[in-house]
């Protein structure tokens, strides 16, 4: 691993709940959300059995179906096209060059190895040999190369890749270079320490997909990558089982399970009654109160640490009521932040935000100051603004138990300050899939082409849920700059600007933490979105099972998943 990459250790920091899974050696680290939306390790062998009956021989006797409860959704997220899918089966059938753990560090996966030159515009990685997709085809290369320049051709994509975003102003295609058959080098056309975690599953539609496949809509139907699972069969709305890789590169993967298959509800308290009746084994994304309402004795508790997801309230800075940074800074004063997370998540759902999205990570300026509620303030600044009396606005977002009493502290707070929040909550699905593809405000003028693909970003006002990255890289790049993609708030902000530049090409702990500080009162000033809170993500587990990893992303490694 380079040296830049060590130095950094950027990842998420937080202290964990009172229960914790421990079986033994197995620590296991969980917390997918059920959510609408998205180094060392492993073994080195390369060698690919002869065949698939031989490798199918290695499944023990005894295996049997380990049944993993999910969100629900209309269909899953494929290779370029990620918006309202569900991440679940991507995780599971797809491999990438790196993979994130659950504390925010990389493994190697289908990359043995990377490194940096001094600057950190150039990353090289040596690719692991034998590799093969889970239809026997091998992977080389080529498929590599593909899958990370194929996103930048709209005619291929018809400018469906939200794939692409990750990479704005970061590499163009010709930066990819085929060296030699184990080694791909990407050539940046800025610095970039972190830059592992754009090849990662951090960046979920960038699992390796073989040369001149389609990785848009359709991709349900094959799902063909190179990930530890096959899939057997997949229905919307309903379910999905895998059965194991015959082809996988890693030959001590042999798992306890026969299949996994994941389920779909229409939140995680729905699957509470066959958790406890034994028809699931595995729920992640639980509300507190279910999850200590749970027998110790019967099952485990565990919490991924704060900073794993974000919920963000968008207020739209150029058009409609908060295009007035006074309004916004009001707003974001009426949240009672200790209040919620001390008795709505029971103080094991997360910590306290600052309305940043570099809170959570250890390069944070800790001495920049916490807001707190203060409605004297906020009075004061709506009477400056020109609204002494408030307004009317709706709030858009998606039904999830979390997201429902987020919304509600955000419609009973601003009501202090006499802006009256409507709440249009869309639970049709009892996910976010249809949230992802309607338009809540058909209406509104001015509509910039990001909103033909992103209507779920047209809101004046709207809550969506970030899954955890080890590193705010893509938050800054896609949500917080003036040219990304997934701004919902449309923040143009020269000095935010200015600040995430700063930070994306420092190199070192201590420039990124000059350059946090700087997003950091950037972020207090402007306000484009409230962060009340930095969630940890809490998952419940039969008390024999162990070895069940999920990183921040909702990611489910299961190949160490096993009965006690």
């Amino acid at each position: 691993m380079s040296e830049i990459n060590e130095d950094i250790k950027e990842v998420a920091t937080s202290a964990i709940s009172r229960r914790h899974f421990v079986q033994g050696a197995a620590a296991v680290a969980a917390g997918a959300a059920v959510v609408g939306l998205a180094a060392c390790g492993g073994s080195s062998s390369s060698d690919a059995p002869d065949d698939a009956d031989a490798a199918a021989d290695a499944t023990p006797a005894e295996a049997k179906p380990l049944r993993i409860a999910t969100g629900k959704q209309e269909h899953v997220a494929a290779p370029w096209e990620t918006s309202g899918g569900s991440l679940f089966p991507l995780s599971m059938v797809g491999e990438w060059l790196t993979w994130q753990l659950p504390d925010g560090s990389l493994e190697p996966r289908i990359a043995e190895s990377w490194t940096a030159s001094e600057d950190a515009t150039t990353w090289t990685f040596k690719i692991r040999q034998g590799v093969m997709f889970n239809d026997g085809t091998p992977l080389t290369v080529d498929d590599i190369a593909y899958t990370f320049t194929v996103i930048f051709d709209d005619t291929i994509t018809n400018g469906i890749s939200r794939s692409k975003g990750n990479y704005d102003n970061l590499m163009k295609p010709e930066g990819v270079v085929i060296v030699d058959e184990s080694t791909v080098q990407f050539n940046l056309l800025q610095p970039n320490g972190n830059f592992p975690y754009f090849v990662s599953s951090a960046c979920y539609g960038m699992c390796i997909i073989k040369k001149d496949a389609f990785g848009g809509a359709g991709w349900e139907d094959t799902m063909i990558s190179a990930g530890p699972w096959k899939m057997v069969s997949h229905v919307n709305t309903e379910n999905t089982v895998y059965e194991r890789n015959p082809y996988y590169w890693d030959t001590n993967f042999s798992p306890v399970f026969s299949e996994v298959e994941l389920v779909q509800f229409v939140s995680a308290a729905t699957a509470l009654p066959q958790l406890r009746t034994g028809e699931i084994d595995f729920i992640g994304g639980m509300e507190a109160a279910d999850a200590l309402a749970l027998d110790e004795n019967e099952f485990t508790v565990a919490t991924l640490p704060a900073g794993a997801g974000l919920a963000h309230v968008h207020m739209r800075t150029n058009f409609g009521p908060f295009q007035d940074k006074r309004i916004r800074q009001a707003a974001a004063l009426t949240i009672d932040r200790e209040g919620y997370v001390d008795g709505i998540m029971m103080g094991i759902g997360g910590r306290v935000g600052n309305d940043s999205v570099m809170d959570p990570y250890n390069t944070a300026d800790t001495s920049v100051p916490q807001r707190t509620k203060d409605i004297e303030k906020a009075k004061a600044l709506m009477a400056e603004a020109g609204v002494p009396n408030g307004f009317k606005v709706d709030l858009s977002s998606w039904a999830r138990d979390d997201i429902n009493k987020y919304a509600n502290l955000i419609k009973t707070s601003f009501a202090e300050i006499g802006i009256e929040v409507n709440l249009v909550i869309d639970g049709s699905d009892g996910g976010s899939a249809v949230y992802y593809t309607y338009d809540p405000y058909p209406s509104m003028p001015g509509k910039v082409n990001q909103f033909d693909n992103n209507s779920w970003l047209a809101s004046n006002l709207g809550i969506v849920d970030w899954a955890g990255r080890g590193v705010p890289d893509q938050y800054l790049m896609r949500e917080w700059r003036s040219t990304g993609d997934w701004s919902g708030a449309m923040l143009d902000s020269r000095v935010m600007d200015a600040a995430i530049d700063e930070y994306l090409q420092a190199t070192t702990p201590e420039a990124k933490k000059v350059a946090s500080k700087k997003i950091q009162e950037a972020s207090l000033d402007e306000t484009p979105y409230i962060i009340a809170y930095t969630s940890n993500l809490i998952s419940a587990g039969r008390k024999s099972l162990t070895g069940m990893k999920i990183n921040g992303m909702g990611q489910f490694d299961a190949r160490t998943a096993a009965n006690a």
